[in-house]
């Protein structure tokens, strides 16, 4: 070879190094994927991903899942999340999780999603713990609803499980509070919906914490916010807030027959009804709690256990105090009674 074409030879293979870099940067591709040039930012993370990037090859993932750059293909797009999980991309593992459960892309298969999950969130995606609540609540073994009606020979077979077989049930809550605590939108709905009904501590605040501050919050959740926020100016109730608004009518009729025995008169057609305070509410006696550890869910679950609580209202034109006593149904609410 001339020495001329040896030059225009060296030369043609530098230019075609500086091409392929070019071409296969990832901040060139991730900027294409963020300016939805689609084609284009494809074609760069499938150039990165034949090179071992496993960053590129989670976008690869996602693309072909969603049909972004290239046809939908489920199953190819799986077998890449499933590739790119192996190689320890955790948000490649929170893909390949989600896509086993119902409608999602693969045969329903609880266990895989569970364990790609809890693989994602102990590489450090914790928005990935939403999967495991998933995971738990998605799974008609831990069902009750059948043909949108309660069955209660399910409903009673959840309440009656030991802490030592609620391990899915810990594992999903904490990863749904640790999803919320990162900030992953819809674990935040999801988790002040489960702390609505359920009762142990003061959960009101927890709430509070987790919608305030949601631009254009859905109505239903605006409707929680100012639930919670009511309930929080009561007192330091342990029951759960919708336990409280569903406890007014036994209050009612508990402070109706205070009145009675005081001998206020035609007690039972007095409208006046306020509940005004929440005191002296005492510890859970006999308490088995659901050891979670996440801060927003810490000591927010009692399986079993009873406490009272005094309940200051107004009531035909007096101050009186009706004491609750509750129970725990060992399902995060509560059973409640006027105690005599």
């Amino acid at each position: 070879m001339k020495p001329s074409l040896k030059i225009a030879a060296a030369c043609g293979t530098l230019l075609s190094l500086c091409a392929l870099s070019a071409h296969a940067d990832i901040n060139s591709a991730l900027n294409a994927y963020g300016e939805q040039k689609y084609d284009a930012a494809y074609r760069e993370f499938s150039q990165l991903s034949a090179q071992g990037d496993n960053r590129a090859k989670s976008f690869l993932a996602l693309m072909t899942l969603r049909g972004l750059g290239t046809p939908r293909d489920v199953v190819q797009g799986a077998r890449l999340a499933r590739e790119c999980a192996e190689g320890g991309e955790p948000t490649c593992a929170a893909i390949y999780g989600n896509l086993n459960l119902p409608g999602n892309g693969l045969p329903v298969n609880f266990a895989e999603a569970r364990a790609w999950t809890r693989k994602a969130v102990a590489a450090g995606d914790q928005r990935a713990g939403f999967g495991l609540w998933q995971a738990y609540s998605l799974d008609p073994a831990n069902q009750f609803m059948v043909k949108g009606k309660a069955d209660d020979r399910k409903y009673n077979a959840i309440a009656r499980r030991t802490v030592a077989e609620r391990g899915d049930q810990i594992e999903a809550i904490d990863g749904l509070a640790g999803a919320a605590a990162a900030g992953y939108l819809p674990a935040r709905l999801m988790l002040a919906t489960l702390l609505l009904e359920q009762s142990g501590a003061g959960t009101t605040k927890q709430i509070r914490t987790l919608l305030d501050g949601i631009p254009n919050l859905p109505a239903d959740y605006q409707k929680y916010l100012a639930l919670a926020q009511q309930v929080d100016t009561l007192g330091p109730t342990r029951a759960a807030p919708k336990v409280v608004a569903d406890a007014i009518p036994t209050v009612m009729t508990g402070a109706a027959l205070a009145s009675e025995r005081a001998g206020t008169p035609n007690s039972t057609q007095c409208k006046d009804f306020r509940l005004m305070s929440i005191k002296e509410v005492s510890k859970v006696g006999d308490a088995v709690w659901l050891p979670l550890t996440q801060p927003l869910v810490t000591g927010t679950y009692p399986v079993k256990g009873t406490w009272t609580e005094d309940w200051h209202v107004f009531f035909c034109g007096a101050e009186r105090t009706v004491q609750m006593q509750f129970s725990a149904d060992g399902m995060g609410g509560a059973i409640y009674k006027v105690r005599s």
